[in-house]
């Protein structure tokens, strides 16, 4: 983290880029009502066929804290990018893939993060839109159609198929992208039993790691070991090696893990944790993945999702209080929270906050305007760059 004094953006409530003229700004202070600032967010309306248009982000101050939010896709059509371990944006931060129904069918698309535009990624029939990823390199997607996986070249959008789903096996998604790009792992549901399956790259035959009788939720390879990690639906959280052996659980404090991911050395499980109190405490705790020293890194203001930044020195989280559904940052340095903006979705499961790989910007999802949408935050004053 560098010392940054916050920048304060000018007194408006709405703003709208050029060329895309918005209305005139409501009186300082006021609140839009949601009717109202749908209206006028998406005044120049959207094509609904083929490509997204150009300058069709829509950017608004925040009413609850007055920093500058982007609207990124149209509310109007459902919208919703992957959640980790799947890879929604590339190491360069450049594109996002996500799911849109914008063409009256879920079908995986990409944005140009720099140009803010957007093209459909093909026609999927059997597209199975919570699958979407992006692989290691980021020049291809890939993604489950009906009983295959399959991988589209950005570029030239040519797909082609990666494996063929178990007979009788349904993918639990996500799909989840090994860093080092040799793999991709996801879990399958067959007769009641659960399979952790690993699919080599560029090619290779699929070979199940891991049974068990339990959901596999959220399967995520180590970015430094040949490690996984999943959760169960009861908030427990099993590692092994990637051939399945060194399975064990990680003992936590009484309560459940909502959240956990791999510390950026891999040495490490970063969690969110519930405690098991009348009336829970939601933290951020770390485990140490050979000592097995289990320790606090930092309380929360009732945390519903959390991400780190890629050396996690941040923490980004969405805030599941009714009072104050916030998407806040997190410093580690000194446990500071500071609060970006209100999300208002109906449910704080969807918003997935989520880090650029960069560490310049923020994204989350949220159904504020009745469906849900792609929302963006800068964060470049706040919080200095990070290479991956």
């Amino acid at each position: 983290m560098r010392p940054a004094a916050r920048q304060q953006p000018q007194r408006q409530q709405l703003l709208t880029a050029d060329p895309c003229p918005g209305p005139a700004p409501p009186v300082p202070g006021s609140r839009l009502s949601r009717r109202l600032f749908l209206a006028a967010v998406f005044a120049a309306g959207a094509e609904a066929q083929g490509t997204a248009p150009a300058g069709e982000w829509r950017k608004y101050l925040d009413p609850a804290t007055e920093f500058e939010v982007f609207l990124l896709t149209d509310p109007q059509f459902e919208s919703f990018f992957p959640s980790p371990p799947a890879m929604a944006v590339d190491r360069r931060s450049r594109t996002l893939v996500f799911s849109s129904r914008r063409n009256g069918m879920w079908q995986p698309w990409a944005m140009d993060l720099a140009a803010g535009i957007s093209r459909p990624l093909g026609t999927f029939s059997g597209f199975l839109p919570q699958s979407l990823t992006l692989l290691a390199t980021g020049r291809e997607a890939a993604l489950v159609d009906g009983e295959w996986i399959k991988a589209v070249t950005l570029g030239n959008l040519r797909p082609r198929d990666l494996a063929q789903v178990s007979p009788g096996a349904e993918v639990v998604p996500p799909l989840a992208p090994a860093p080092d790009g040799t793999a991709l792992y996801y879990a399958e549901k067959a007769a009641g039993r659960w399979l952790l399956q690993r699919l080599p790259l560029p090619k290779g035959a699929p070979a199940a790691v891991v049974e068990s009788a339990e959901p596999i939720l959220l399967p995520a390879p180590n970015p430094r070991r040949a490690m996984l990690l999943w959760r169960t639906p009861a908030g427990v959280v099993e590692v092994a090696a990637q051939d399945g052996t060194l399975r064990r659980r990680l003992e936590t404090p009484p309560g459940r893990v909502l959240e956990a991911w791999w510390s950026p050395d891999g040495q490490a499980v970063v969690y969110l944790h519930e405690s098991a109190e009348d009336r829970p405490r939601c933290t951020i705790r770390e485990q140490a993945l050979d000592s097995r020293e289990d320790r606090l890194v930092a309380p929360t203001t009732q945390f519903g999702r959390f991400a780190r930044n890629a050396n996690a020195s941040v923490f980004l989280g969405a805030s599941r209080s009714a009072a104050s559904p916030l998407i806040l940052i997190l410093l580690r340095v000194n446990r500071r929270e500071l609060p970006l903006c209100e999300h208002k979705a109906s449910d704080v499961a969807m918003t997935n906050p989520i880090f650029t790989p960069d560490s310049q910007r923020i994204l989350f999802v949220s159904d504020r305007l009745g469906k849900p949408a792609i929302f963006m935050v800068n964060v470049e004053k706040l919080i200095e760059r990070t290479d991956t």
